[in-house]
């Protein structure tokens, strides 16, 4: 189809009179065949920038989604605008997926959503192959990065398992790529290109400036986060809103301090991992309907969730990384209507994420243990488990971690082998990443200009004209709410003093302190760890529950 022609398919397929900001410039690139990497923030019509190049290419546009939940609401919504839309993934028996497929090669469909793990099954890259789609679309591209904050492994190989499908053959060229993402860094994005594979692709970084969202941040003790959360709450205008918890533990607890709120009546749901999949579709169902105005929920909750009018998102902990944090708060004011985000901390969240973080990355010498017994025939995770005594879920996490570096190699049985790889320095780099990451976070924590400036930097957005937002805590403090109400809370109990260690923060006055001298560098991240994570605390009595 002529680029000249995309306007008006637009109106006439998708309803649209015209297109957001960037969206027609990255339209015709993809139109026209070009490899392309789409970074741009939640809410800003990422998902036309593949659609709408589907349709005008002709064909099968198949796409490549992480989640269950993210691929139903696609193709829902695609269905709804009257696109002959499918998926295949392990929440449909193999009856219906035969018949996806079939609908696939007689070239009935115009999209097909599956989930990368799906390419790693026997014959299916070869099923594709006999009727090569017109585009392939990687949806939260992100994952493909060990240096992103939702590090999915089957991403990974994604593009050997395309291959057949990207090579030119016969005379035919190849089928372009567009990988797609709302949070990705400049290393992130490097790392999307090369492991696609995607030279010379043409690369969209932009609009990661939210001019509607007001964010705040203020310092208040963990045990008056409940009462602050109810303060910013109680004003009808300020929901619906979603409550970012740092665990399970505490999503259940805050969920039930904000449900027992007196005469302000509101309906309140919790949803994390921890949650069986009817109470997390329930909770979710009710929220995006309007029945319940809050929803407390961990970080399992949120990716695809496409709910325009919330009006407030508060983090009640710290992230662990800027990248969860700047897509969580993007699920704040979609409508383009004025927004807050608020994030409650104290410098004691961050022995959470340094908790978690020791658990995600065992210390190297468990890895060693593993690797000393691999070889050439393969072993079963229980022989590896009653050889080592490392328990399932620490091996799961050793494995994953193996596999990913080359140095264990899995077999469909998950049975293990050795691999070529040299697991060590990889490991340790990647390791010392995700403790930059929460050095990030402090810094944003304790700095004293712009919030929105300081992450529209923080994604290399280039096209920003790179003054300030004119509405955070920082740019206009009079306006600040959550300081406000801080103030007004009784004085937190008395805890324990305890030592704290350096960074800038701010007082429960809402007045800030100064700023942190220096930050830390990306491309530090490429170096192999020097220190372990602060978090070595393994006689802990308890530990937190993520997600």
């Amino acid at each position: 189809m002529p680029i000249a022609e995309l306007p008006a398919l637009l109106h006439e397929r998708f309803g649209f009179g015209r297109f957001r900001e960037h969206q027609q410039d990255i339209c015709a690139s993809v139109t026209r065949g070009d490899n392309a990497l789409v970074v741009m923030p939640t809410g800003a019509g990422k998902s036309l920038c593949y659609q709408l190049p589907g349709i005008a290419r002709g064909g099968t546009t198949l796409v490549i989604s992480p989640l269950i939940a993210l691929i139903e609401d696609q193709v829902e919504k695609l269905r709804s605008l009257g696109f002959v839309a499918e998926r295949i993934h392990s929440g449909l028996d193999r009856a219906a997926s035969r018949q996806v497929c079939r609908q696939y090669l007689d070239g009935e469909l115009e999209f097909f959503f599956i989930a990368p793990e799906r390419l790693g099954v026997p014959g299916f890259p070869e099923m594709l192959a006999k009727r090569r789609p017109g585009l392939i679309a990687v949806d939260e591209a992100h994952c493909i990065s060990q240096w992103g904050h939702d590090f999915r492994p089957d991403y990974r190989m994604l593009e050997a398992r395309l291959r057949p499908l990207t090579s030119p053959i016969s005379g035919l060229a190849g089928v372009p790529i567009v990988a797609l993402t709302a949070t990705a860094t400049p290393m992130v994005q490097r790392d999307i290109l090369e492991q696609l594979g995607l030279r010379n692709a043409a690369t969209f970084i932009k609009g990661f400036r939210r001019t509607n969202l007001a964010i705040e941040l203020v310092e208040v003790a963990k045990n008056q986060r409940a009462a602050a959360c109810k303060q910013l709450l109680a004003d009808p205008s300020r929901r619906p809103a979603i409550v970012y918890a740092p665990t399970r533990t505490a999503c259940e607890e805050l969920a039930k301090a904000l449900r027992s709120r007196g005469k302000r009546a509101y309906a309140v749901a919790a949803y994390h991992a921890g949650m069986d999949s009817q109470a997390r579709a329930r909770a979710q169902d009710e929220f995006l309907r309007g029945s319940c105005s809050v929803i407390v929920a961990t970080v399992a909750f949120g990716m695809g969730i496409d709910k325009p009018d919330v009006r407030t998102v508060i983090h009640a902990a710290a992230p662990g990384s800027l990248e969860n944090y700047y897509q969580e708060i993007g699920r704040a004011g979609r409508d383009g209507l004025p927004s807050r985000a608020v994030l409650l901390h104290s410098f004691a969240d961050r022995r959470t994420h340094e908790f978690f973080l020791e658990r995600d990355y065992p210390d190297p010498a468990r890895l060693e243990a593993v690797v000393k017994l691999l070889g050439e025939r393969p072993l079963s995770r229980a022989t590896l488990q009653r050889r080592t005594r490392i328990k399932g879920a620490e091996m799961e996490r050793i494995l994953d971690k193996l596999w990913l570096h080359g140095a264990a190699l899995i077999d469909p049985e998950q049975n293990v082998r050795r691999g070529p790889g040299e697991w060590r320095k990889p490991y340790l780099a990647q390791q010392h990443h995700r403790c930059v990451q929460l050095d990030r976070v402090q810094h944003f924590l304790g700095a004293s200009r712009c919030r929105m400036l300081e992450l529209v930097e923080h994604f290399g957005d280039r096209e920003d004209h790179g003054g300030p937002c004119g509405l955070c805590d920082c740019c206009a403090p009079d306006s600040a709410l959550a300081a406000s109400v801080v103030d007004e809370l009784p004085p937190a109990r008395a805890s324990k003093p305890r030592a704290r260690k350096g960074g800038a923060r701010r007082k429960a006055t809402g007045r800030k302190s100064g700023k942190r001298k220096s930050a830390v560098s990306e491309t530090s991240a490429s170096k192999p760890a020097a220190r372990k994570p602060a978090a070595g605390k393994r006689k802990a009595a308890r530990s937190p529950r993520s997600e």
